[in-house]
């Protein structure tokens, strides 16, 4: 059961004002794309907030009294409803706590929701919905919708931060108003190929990958770094969605000759992918790594502890204040965070903190600000408390993430060291974890 913290958490998310389009998601429990904690969906319309002063297109939300108001906008329903599940409750944590501290004289922090359900019309909707509302800054959704709003957040000059959307799309766009608390799949991607390459000696691999642009891009990340190693890429064979069977296309994978084969997807498509990868015996013909999607416990509960036994995927290794993280998310919520987590809570502290560094509350704070205490030179804080601390002391900080190093490069993005998990006992497992510099050289 959650402690007295997780009591006052828990009181807050009934007191608090939540903005909805179409439904948020309950808290969440494992990560992965299996669910991990379902959603339950609201079909009410947005209300608004009181006791605020707002203003769009960059304007300051003011340094004192009354409440302040965030924006988030998360996949609550559709395929990736589990995003929205495991990021809610963790950035919930963190205003929980910035709020207890107190940031330039606010009284409350509420949030602002808008669900993207996956579909990037519905995403840029919600967008223009947080623009016209005047949230200083917005907590951001996935890759499948996130290509499509980069023209927007730069003319709305809205910060964002995304706390799930790898896609090699985002590479060279931010650092002004765009940002992202998780690797490029350029990162993650140099991950893998370095462990099949240099691990494993393999020298040929086929990519398949769910028909859309975020799972594409990871799989294509990780031709791009295999090739750089001097491997080969035979041949790419996209999955397509709501199939009965992907037998053919294995087929034509077995057909190609690759030593390994890179598939990312959803759950349901990879379990069923797995499950055809099975009954075809093509585990005799090449070895298969995983996207992060699906390294979780759930999965392998899935498709059976037998069949996933070598299976291979990588993620984000721990970031510095990763077991702070989850021992308090824990303590709150009496479960483990999930995936994306604990991006969401570092994503909030950023903002947060660059407001308090700045002295005010605004858009245009945050390109100024937001590296400034996410950079190496400063004393190394990992929470709002020990940030605001500093700065009040006149001191430089240095936010030191639970997901990453939260160390910004000069397009808004953060590379930080990988995992390479290995499906062993019924378990993923580190097989290895490759610092940020090596991954930097090949991609």
């Amino acid at each position: 059961m959650p402690g007295s913290d997780g009591n006052r958490a828990q009181t807050r998310l009934g007191r608090r004002t939540y903005l909805k389009s179409a439904g948020v998601a309950a808290l969440a429990g494992l990560a992965g794309c299996s669910g991990g904690g379902g959603g339950g969906g609201s079909d009410g319309e947005s209300t608004s907030t009181s006791g605020e002063s707002t203003s769009t297109s960059g304007g300051s939300t003011g340094s004192s009294g009354g409440s302040l108001t965030i924006g988030a906008l998360q996949p609550f329903t559709g395929t990736y409803d589990w995003i929205g599940s495991n990021t809610k409750p963790a950035y919930e944590l963190a205003f929980t706590e910035i709020e207890n501290e107190g940031l330039l004289g606010r009284d409350t922090i509420e949030v602002n929701e808008q669900d993207t359900a996956v579909k990037p019309q519905k995403a840029k909707q919600g967008l223009s919905t947080l623009d016209a509302a005047g949230v200083p800054a917005v907590i951001g959704p996935s890759s499948s919708v996130m290509p499509s709003l980069i023209q927007q957040i730069q003319d709305a000059q809205i910060p964002l931060n995304t706390v799930m959307a790898g896609t090699i799309q985002l590479d060279d766009v931010g650092g002004e108003w765009l940002w992202r608390s998780v690797p490029s799949d350029a990162v993650g991607g140099a991950a893998a190929a370095l462990y099949a390459y240099d691990e494993l000696g393999h020298r040929n691999m086929a990519l398949t990958f769910k028909n859309d642009r975020g799972s594409q891009s990871f799989s294509e990340a990780v031709g791009a770094a295999f090739e750089a190693k001097g491997g080969t890429i035979e041949t790419k064979v996209p999955l397509p969605v709501n199939a009965n069977s992907y037998r053919s296309q294995i087929e034509e994978l077995m057909d190609a000759g690759p030593d390994i084969v890179q598939m990312t997807a959803a759950t349901e498509i990879s379990s069923l992918f797995v499950k055809n990868y099975n009954q075809l015996d093509a585990k005799e013909e090449f070895n298969l790594m995983l996207g992060n999607d699906v390294l979780t416990p759930d999965f392998i509960e899935t498709v059976g502890a037998d069949t996933a036994e070598g299976f291979i995927g990588q993620a984000p290794a721990p970031g510095p204040a990763s077991a702070q993280f989850r021992q308090k998310f824990n303590d709150t919520y009496g479960q483990e965070p999930g995936a994306f987590a604990a991006a969401a809570y570092d994503a909030a502290n950023l903002f947060a903190l660059a407001f308090q560094h700045a002295g005010e509350v605004a858009r245009d704070a945050i390109p100024e600000s937001l590296p400034a205490i996410a950079t190496p030179g400063g004393t190394e804080v990992t929470t709002f408390a020990e940030g605001k601390a500093e700065l009040e002391s006149g001191n430089e900080i240095n936010y030191t993430g639970a997901s990453n190093p939260q160390n910004f490069d000069e397009n808004g993005n953060v590379v930080g060291p990988f995992s390479v998990l290995k499906a062993t006992g019924g378990e993923w497992n580190s097989a290895v974890t490759y610092e940020a510099d090596p991954l930097t050289e090949v991609y």
